[in-house]
């Protein structure tokens, strides 16, 4: 999508050599039969004007519109101070203007505010304490304003921004503790928790951010912020989440850690428990008919002291130019319960009504007992299928009897997973965020 911005009253005022001059470089040769009250507006695309007033900066390639007290609309384009050479820190990789580059200082200073109507651009300072943007507010002193100006009716609209809390969740998954014992051992390497996006295959992506509002333990008002989950490397269940909101005019991030004796379902095992359960499996296999394609995305919403799941899936024309995902089913979970219905509504009544709802048995695949526990059911439906002659459903269940057991030849050869084995299976209804284990971070990579 490019942003732009539409002429009210700005732009340049044009005579005859002007328009020639800008038809010629812009190669439109209609701009010399405009009026003479013609005006033109250059760089019309808001990050590219923003680069020109200040190309020392990057900007976030996701701006969004506000509507201030004015009834006007606003692009909010957020930036940041970057550098390689900042002292005993971290470095990372980031992606931008379609190239990768290192990185161990970032900060998200500077807010640019433009008028969508005649393009008129404002930077702002919301972080003095970044010693890049001072120096730069000192070396350009007409060019920054003072966090206070920005007008309340727009300041109310600013978020969390996703290329910043990208960055900051992905250093967290090795510097979520930072006790020089753990950095040592590397026993405490997290993940960020993945899920398979299509119905018919068992390839996993990686969850992405998104923007929901959430209601978490330590406050009593719901708001608007980021949220990712994160799992130990090699492990299925969930053992933390993060939670990016903009709260008083400063970013706030705050890691939530689950309580070490619980066993929170992971977005693998509950594509796993929706695959097992007939009644729900068969609603969602009814809409991969020939010439679609079925993709899903998987959102979690912390709610006081627990998760909610929501499973949007969407059926795709392949047989129509430009078609575009319809909304047919929505999964839902939370607790030890499951539930699906045709809209998020209906599935959320359905989750709440014992005669729709599912209940579901989350098996701890994470630890060796666990892994036993399923072995044992597994070979229970190998069993039952095989006195039933159910060929097709046999071929299944030898196929997941192989794959825990090679998990616990696995387990079982890495030494490091001996300290797993006490733990006791829990199912999903333990969603406990301990009020000990809230951490809250304000900068990340500095």
């Amino acid at each position: 999508m490019q942003q732009t911005v539409m002429m009210e009253n700005g732009g340049i005022s044009l005579n005859f050599l002007d328009k020639l001059v800008i038809a010629i470089n812009e190669r439109k040769l209609s701009l010399i039969a405009s009026s003479s009250d013609s005006k033109i507006l250059l760089n019309r695309n808001i990050i590219d004007r923003a680069k020109k007033v200040m190309p020392y900066l990057i900007y976030d390639e996701e701006p969004y519109l506000v509507i201030g007290d004015d009834n006007k609309l606003y692009w909010v384009l957020d930036a940041y101070t970057v550098s390689n050479e900042y002292p005993y820190s971290q470095r990372t990789r980031i992606e931008y203007e379609n190239s990768m580059q290192d990185i161990n200082y970032i900060r998200n200073s500077v807010k640019v505010i433009i008028d969508a109507y005649n393009g008129d651009t404002n930077f702002y300072i919301t972080d003095k304490t970044d010693p890049v943007i001072m120096v730069y507010n000192n070396m350009y002193k007409d060019l920054f304003k003072e966090e206070s100006e920005i007008p309340e009716g727009i300041s109310k609209y600013f978020t969390y921004s996703k290329f910043l809390y990208n960055i900051q969740a992905d250093i967290l998954t090795m510097y979520h503790d930072v006790s020089a014992d753990v950095l040592y051992r590397g026993n405490d390497v997290w993940q960020i928790a993945s899920y398979s996006n299509q119905i018919t295959t068992t390839a996993s992506t990686e969850m992405t951010p998104i923007y929901t509002m959430v209601k978490t333990v330590d406050s009593e008002e719901s708001k608007l912020g980021l949220v990712t989950s994160y799992n130990l490397y090699g492990k299925e269940s969930l053992n933390a989440y993060l939670v990016g909101t903009f709260e008083n005019g400063v970013n706030k991030l705050t890691l939530y850690k689950f309580a070490n004796d619980n066993s929170v379902i992971g977005p693998i095992q509950l594509d796993s428990l929706i695959e097992q359960d007939e009644t729900i499996s068969r609603e969602i296999s009814s809409l991969n008919v020939t010439g679609t394609k079925i993709t899903k995305e998987m959102i979690i919403v912390p709610i006081d002291r627990t998760l909610l799941y929501i499973i949007p899936i969407y059926q795709t024309s392949l047989n129509e130019t430009n078609s575009v995902p319809v909304l047919k089913k929505v999964v839902v979970a939370s607790g030890n319960t499951i539930a699906i219905g045709d809209n998020f509504s209906e599935a959320l009544e359905n989750l709440l009504s014992p005669t729709y709802s599912v209940s579901i048995e989350v098996e701890d695949t994470s630890t060796i007992d666990g892994l036993i526990q399923s072995i044992i059911k597994a070979n229970n439906n190998l069993t039952e299928s095989n006195e039933s002659n159910d060929w097709a459903q046999m071929g299944s269940d030898i196929e997941e009897l192989q794959n825990l057991v090679k998990q616990l030849e696995a387990m079982t050869n890495n030494e490091d997973n001996e300290s797993d084995t006490n733990v006791g299976n829990e199912n999903l209804g333990n969603n406990i965020v301990q009020d000990a284990n809230v951490i809250n971070y304000e900068n990340i990579i500095e």
